[in-house]
C-alpha cells in the first residue's frame, strides 16, 4: 500500500562503528524505531494524512527488529511487542491505502482530465470508504489498546546479556538470508507475465528484505548499503503498480454503482480504468528489466560468508 511512497521517518545521524560498539541494542535498533512510532501515532488517530503514512512505516520498521531479539531480551517481552505493534501496522492499512488511492486518483485528473460527474462519484466513493476506516482505526485502536503497546514497548528496554550483540547480529543476518530466499521464491512464482497478485507478493519480499538489511547495517553501525537503495527503487516502481491496481479496482466498483444510472458517467470510469490498467503493465515492463538485478541481488546474499547455510557447510 503505497510502497513507492514509502519513505523513512526522520532518523538519528548514522554512528560510526566505534560509537555503535559502545551503545544498546535499544539506543542502535529500538529506541529510534519507538520514538518514531509514539511520535506519529496520536496525529494518524485523529486522521493526518501524513501521520498515518509515518505510522505504518515506523510500526513495520519496529517489528522488523523484534524477531532477531526475541532470545537476547527477557521472556516473550519480544513477541508480546510484535502482537502489539502488528495490530497498529494492521489498524492503519486500510486508511493508507485509501488516501493513496484519493491521492494518486486527483494525479490522475489533473494529468488527463476527466468527467465531472465521474470525478465526483468516485470523490464521494472514496472520502465515504476512507471515513469508515478512520473510524474502524479508531475503534482497533481505543486508549486501553494503546496502553497495552505503551507497556508492551516499555518493557523491551530490559536488561542486555553481555553476548546480546553478537547472539542479534547472527539472528539478524540469518533472517537477512532468509528474506533473500522469500525474494527469490517470489521471483520465480510471479514469472514473466503480469499478475497482480504474484507482482503484490514480490513487492512484500522486497519491502521486507529492504527492512532487514536497514537493521543490519544499524547494528554494526555501517553506511544504509547500495542494496537498500536498490530495493528502495524497486520496491518504489512495485508500489506504483500496486496501488493503480487497487484505484483500478475501486473505480470499476464504483462504475458498476452508476452503471444503470448514467451511461455517460460509466463510460468515463470505464476508459479510466483501462488507462489505469496500461498504466500498471507499463509499470510491470520496467520492473522486468530490473528483475535480473534483484535475481543477482538474492545470489549475493545467498554467496555470503555469513549465510547460515554456507556456515553450515564449511563447519560439515
Amino acid at each position: 500500500m503505497g510502497g513507492y511512497n514509502e519513505r523513512l521517518p526522520a532518523a538519528p545521524r548514522r554512528q560510526t562503528p566505534h560509537s555503535m560498539a559502545r551503545a544498546s541494542l535499544n539506543d542502535a535498533l529500538l529506541a529510534p524505531r519507538i520514538a518514531a512510532l509514539r511520535e506519529m501515532l496520536p496525529a494518524a488517530l485523529t486522521g493526518d494524512v501524513d501521520a498515518v503514512h509515518k505510522s505504518r512505516v515506523a510500526s513495520r520498521r519496529l517489528r522488523e527488529v523484534l524477531p532477531p531479539l526475541r532470545e537476547v531480551l527477557p521472556h516473550d517481552t519480544a513477541e508480546r511487542a510484535k502482537v502489539e505493534v502488528r495490530r497498529v501496522t494492521r489498524a492503519l492499512g486500510p486508511v493508507r491505502e485509501l488516501d493513496v488511492a484519493i491521492g494518486l486518483f486527483e494525479l490522475l485528473v489533473d494529468a488527463h482530465g476527466f468527467d465531472d460527474a465521474a470525478a465526483a462519484a468516485v470523490r464521494r466513493s472514496l472520502a465515504t470508504a476512507r471515513a469508515g476506516e478512520q473510524r474502524r482505526l479508531r475503534a482497533a485502536l481505543p486508549a486501553r489498546r494503546r496502553h497495552k503497546l505503551e507497556s508492551a514497548l516499555e518493557a523491551l528496554a530490559g536488561h542486555e546479556p553481555a553476548d546480546a550483540r553478537e547472539r542479534a547480529q547472527r539472528a539478524v543476518e540469518a533472517r537477512v538470508a532468509r528474506r533473500g530466499r522469500r525474494l527469490r521464491n517470489a521471483l520465480d512464482e510471479a514469472g514473466a507475465i503480469y499478475v497482480p497478485e504474484r507482482l503484490h507478493h514480490v513487492r512484500i519480499a522486497v519491502k521486507q528484505l529492504r527492512y532487514a538489511l536497514e537493521v543490519s547495517a544499524d547494528l554494526r553501525g555501517v553506511r544504509t548499503p547500495a542494496r537498500v537503495t536498490q530495493l528502495r527503487h524497486i520496491q518504489d516502481l512495485l508500489g506504483r503498480a500496486h496501488d493503480l491496481h487497487v484505484l483500478s479496482e475501486r473505480l470499476r466498483a464504483v462504475q458498476i454503482g452508476v452503471v444503470r444510472t448514467s451511461r455517460r458517467t460509466s463510460s468515463a470510469l470505464g476508459r479510466l480504468a483501462r488507462t489505469i490498467d496500461r498504466a500498471c503493465r507499463a509499470e510491470h515492463a520496467a520492473f522486468m528489466s530490473r528483475r535480473a538485478g534483484l535475481l543477482t541481488l538474492c545470489a549475493s546474499l545467498a554467496a555470503s560468508p555469513s549465510s547460515p547455510r554456507r556456515r553450515a557447510t564449511a563447519v560439515a
